[in-house]
């Protein structure tokens, strides 16, 4: 049995920048200052970290930032909760044939690691009508290093399926340098596809154990999977 954990953003999904407009738009209202979201490095990183490097921009001490960023991740997820829609979200290519394929199999089971929180995190699965393939996850909403999130989403997975999954049969597959980070930190299997803000060179540079240009490359895909069932 293999646990395949697949990060959000670029990963499955893409939302048009909505995500990024609303938490510009939720800590720039908290802040009372425009905050320039483009200073803020977003790719692959826990919501909590970049509420941070958003509250140094609105001029915030550090000793005044650990108390206020569970306010302004609430502010943040009230916001893209009033402007997320289906017409927002597009699946990326091959993600609705590969998850299909991977619900049909009982020997693979599915989970989330992704920077967003639980909240947001299900708010965007729910609007490309993918929620359902994930019951589990682990989130920025648990832990604002992302290498720490492999541990949660094993941790959900064995209590909902009811077995005990091990790094070596697990797979994280995220499109940044941050996913392949914490696949590693945690033991697991890296699968870097670049269809969100890394480019295939530079994930390429990192020596994840597979890479592809999209999850639609199944002849890629499978066998890697297969070969990690079969171990």
């Amino acid at each position: 049995m293999v646990l395949v954990l697949f990060d959000i953003d670029g990963t499955l999904i893409t939302s048009g920048g909505t995500g990024r407009k609303a938490i510009a738009a939720a800590l720039s209202a908290f802040c009372g200052t425009d905050i320039d979201i483009t200073k803020v490095a977003l790719g692959g990183r826990t919501d909590p970290a970049i509420v941070r490097d958003c509250l140094r921009l609105g001029g915030f001490s550090e000793d005044e930032i650990p108390a206020l960023i569970p306010l302004c991740l609430e502010q943040y997820a009230a916001a893209l909760e009033n402007v997320i829609r289906p017409e927002h979200v597009t699946l990326l290519p091959g993600v609705q044939k590969l998850l299909d394929t991977l619900a049909s199999r009982p020997d693979y089971y599915l989970g989330l690691i992704t920077g967003n929180l639980e909240k947001t995190a299900y708010m965007k699965l729910g609007a490309g009508r993918i929620a359902s393939y994930f019951p589990c996850g682990g989130f920025g909403s648990d832990h604002e290093d992302r290498n720490m999130l492999p541990q949660f989403a094993a941790d959900r997975a064995s209590a909902h399926y009811g077995l005990s999954f091990s790094p070596s049969k697990t797979i994280v597959i995220g499109d940044t340098e941050h996913d392949i980070k914490c696949s590693r930190h945690f033991g697991a299997w890296a699968m870097a596809v670049s269809t969100g803000m890394s480019t295939h060179d530079n994930l390429a540079g990192l020596d994840p154990d597979l890479l592809v240009t999209t999850l639609d490359e199944t002849n890629t895909v499978w066998p890697f999977f297969e070969s990690i069932l079969d171990r």
